[in-house]
């Protein structure tokens, strides 16, 4: 593990033991289906400054302080809460997630879940690591015995709602089952883990996936865009599977919808 790994992780790790001291303050709707709290506020705010105090020259796109920031050279990506709507609810589907970019590439990643104290990290070339521990996706599980995990649905991306929906509906006879849990910190832990076998998103925001994304692709899983050949961050749409049949499964029925 790299010195710049370890100490995005203690920041982390600290920002979680924080966030668990504090009374869970909602401040106002961000958008129809989305909160912001006192809470997120307090975060990025905590985390940008100790990130800033480690590595003052790198440029850092957040969440709630720094969003419309781009990607330089060098540059920290951020979620400093990573399912707000699960946390204001009460609900322990959260995380903290930060991603390090170098030349437009994520090269290291951390999602941090402060209520179980567990964390994810990866770094390009070396792999995904579980609390320290290497780990791989489970490539070997069929679509027929796998959990297909889907984020929120959404009205303002380029696959129209009732598309969103269909494509469930051609799907679920493939797979034992479906799940939403809310937050892509918690979707992506649980793929690379085994514990589902693939998962749509529909979440664009680079703060969503960059995390999440690197620690898939060092896990082995295998990526696709919804839309297109090739994936750009800000794209709306993503699936990612433990093999490649699984992707393939679900890319064709995306393919037959877009035909109708």
């Amino acid at each position: 593990m790299t010195d710049r790994a370890r100490q995005l992780e203690r920041i982390l790790r600290a920002a979680g033991e924080r966030l668990l001291k504090q009374t869970v303050t909602v401040s106002c709707h961000k958008t129809k289906n989305d909160l912001l709290t006192e809470n997120d506020i307090l975060m990025d705010d905590y985390i940008v400054g100790e990130i800033t105090a480690l590595d003052p020259e790198a440029s850092i796109i957040s969440e709630e302080n720094y969003a419309d920031g781009e990607l330089s050279e060098r540059c920290y990506v951020i979620d400093p809460i990573d399912g707000t709507c699960n946390f204001a609810a009460g609900l322990p589907l959260f995380g903290i997630q930060a991603a390090y970019f170098e030349h437009g590439e994520p090269v290291l990643s951390v999602l941090h879940y402060p209520v179980s104290g567990d964390t994810l990290l990866a770094e390009k070339g070396e792999g995904a690591y579980w609390n320290g521990r290497r780990i791989y996706c489970d490539r070997s599980v069929a679509a027929g015995d796998g959990i297909l995990l889907i984020s929120d649905y959404y009205d303002d991306v380029s696959t129209p709602m009732h598309r969103q929906f269909a494509l469930v509906e051609k799907l679920q006879p493939h797979f034992l089952k479906t799940r939403h849990f809310g937050a892509a910190c918690v979707d992506f832990g649980m793929l690379v883990r085994g514990n589902a076998a693939a998962y749509i998103t529909y979440y664009s925001k680079i703060w969503d996936i960059a995390p999440g994304y690197l620690a898939a692709r060092e896990a082995g899983c295998v990526c696709a865009p919804i839309r297109g050949d090739m994936y750009h961050f800000g794209d709306a749409g993503l699936v990612i599977a433990n093999n490649d049949e699984n992707l393939q499964l679900i890319l064709r029925h995306i393919s037959d919808l877009g035909k109708k």
